[in-house]
């Protein structure tokens, strides 16, 4: 089940509102009752359960089983005397977990899948059955146990007492999937009282809306293009295809995980939890450094605070610094999946992030037009490693940027959806959003609404949520029908 789509946003999740909300209500008229607060949390513990085991019904035991295990590793960290030991133990095993089930496959050669087949019988073939099913969302609930660890461990938060309450903070379903990262001691006190009325559930109703439209009417209609350019065969591609698809793929990642961000943030909103905020338009950024301080922000924030910072940070000299920072991109890269291009992709933002440390001084003297071009160049050539097939993939499709190849008919694959207007406009609201405009404006809504009286405020208010409705009913046209829906970040 993903957010963008009908039988989630017309079943699956007013379900789950008007039954959370008519709990919660219950437990303001009961007020400091805790057996309430915990069997609303285990509403929503059992409700994330149907959500993930509507795409993964045999894994739900896996999700079930790593919380069990770090709930009881946590408890073990705070209360023994060898906290250091099982600390090691419960990361190791987290890792562990990770490492079998996400990067197995890539470590299996197939010299030793053909030594195999032969010691079996003819009838088995290990190329067409021997395979690891992916779990959706491990990456990112494996970090959060990891971050839940780390920071019992260094006493930053007190281990959860209750199963039901630790359960349902790892497994969440607005943030399960494909983040963002929250960490425990941000949504403790949530778990235990929460805040909820009519504006914040009508902030989050819109920022939900807001995200679904970005999803749907920006990444999906720029990620038909993107697709097109990057399945035209090698050495058919002209420069105008290939920069079409990378500028349309730059657009739709952005817009697909910020637009899942901001669905997340706005469901956690309408249950009474504040997810933090995972993107901060990052291609206005004037450096690589700031890009990063800009894009998946919690997954930056966890490698800051859970590597970089016990490698020894910037602490130990300079050559130290780069050595960490090297390391923890290059681990950002294989955090992002079981492929050595993405290994590739990380090393590539490392070395321009030394790059930047070693010529810092000289670089802030360039006028900042300058340096946004250069990371606006830096994070598009980045992009074609990270979308392309393999190795040879991303070479092909740079030598086509740089106009090494004439093209074919293979050219109508990218044609035919680019010369829609829906392309046209798509593209248009993505360059336009992609800038703080819409901060700007809300806080001139915000002062209007500070100036108006009762009747005007209330008919202000009357057309700015039937806006919303009417984005929502738009947004949900295109679902009728649609294959197109996955998100990118699934994959991870």
């Amino acid at each position: 089940m993903v957010f963008s789509s009908l039988i989630f946003i017309f079943v699956f999740l007013p379900f789950v509102l008007l039954i959370h909300s008519l709990l919660f209500l219950h437990i303001q008229n009961k007020q400091d009752n805790d057996f309430l607060t915990t069997l609303l949390n285990l509403f929503l513990l059992l409700s994330s359960m149907v959500f993930y085991a509507w795409g993964e019904p045999r894994l739900v035991i896996l999700l079930i089983l790593c919380a069990y295990i770090n709930f009881h590793a946590a408890l073990l960290i705070e209360k023994r005397n060898y906290s250091k030991l099982f600390f090691a133990i419960s990361v190791t095993i987290n890792l562990g977990l990770l490492a079998c089930f996400k990067y197995a496959m890539l470590f299996i050669s197939p010299g030793m899948i053909t030594l195999l087949n032969k010691a079996l019988p003819q009838s088995i073939n290990l190329k067409d059955t021997f395979t690891i099913a992916l779990p959706l969302g491990i990456s990112f609930y494996i970090f959060q146990a990891i971050s839940y660890q780390f920071d019992v461990y260094r006493k930053k938060v007190t281990a959860s007492q209750k199963f039901i309450d630790f359960a349902c903070y790892l497994t969440m379903f607005p943030q399960l999937i494909a983040g963002p990262i929250v960490r425990y001691s941000q949504i403790v006190k949530e778990l235990k009282i929460r805040t909820l009325n009519i504006s914040i559930f009508t902030d989050g109703a819109s920022r939900f809306t807001f995200g679904l439209a970005k999803k749907v009417l920006i990444a999906d209609t720029l990620g038909k293009v993107a697709d097109a350019a990057f399945s035209v065969p090698h050495g058919e591609l002209t420069a105008y295809g290939a920069w079409i698809g990378i500028i349309c793929y730059t657009f739709q990642i952005y817009y697909d995980f910020s637009g899942y961000s901001d669905m997340a943030i706005g469901i956690g909103n309408m249950l009474g939890f504040r997810f933090p905020e995972n993107f901060n338009y990052p291609y206005i950024a004037d450096s690589i450094q700031n890009f990063w301080q800009r894009w998946h922000l919690s997954l930056s924030g966890w490698f800051r605070d859970y590597l970089y910072i016990p490698l020894g940070g910037s602490r130990r000299g300079k050559i130290r610094t780069y050595s960490n920072l090297f390391i923890v991109f290059l681990l950002c890269g294989f955090w992002h999946g079981a492929s050595w291009t993405f290994m590739a992709w990380g090393a590539y933002y490392g070395f321009f992030l030394v790059l930047e440390r070693i010529f810092s001084v000289s670089v802030n003297k360039i006028p900042r037009i300058i340096r946004h071009f250069y990371v606006l160049v830096v994070v598009i050539f980045g992009w074609v490693l990270f979308r392309a097939d393999s190795f040879t993939h991303a070479l092909f499709y740079v030598k086509s940027m740089l106009g090494s190849f004439q093209g074919s008919l293979q050219m109508n694959k990218i044609w035919i959806p680019w010369y829609g207007n829906d392309v046209t406009i798509a593209l248009i609201f993505a360059v336009i959003f992609s800038y703080p405009f819409l901060p700007a404006i809300q806080k001139i809504s915000l002062r209007m609404e500070n100036t108006m009286n009762s009747l005007v405020f209330r008919a202000f208010e009357f057309l700015k949520y039937t806006f919303m409705i009417l984005i929502l009913l738009f947004c949900c046209m295109p679902l009728f029908g649609s294959t197109y829906n996955a998100f990118i970040y699934f994959r991870f």
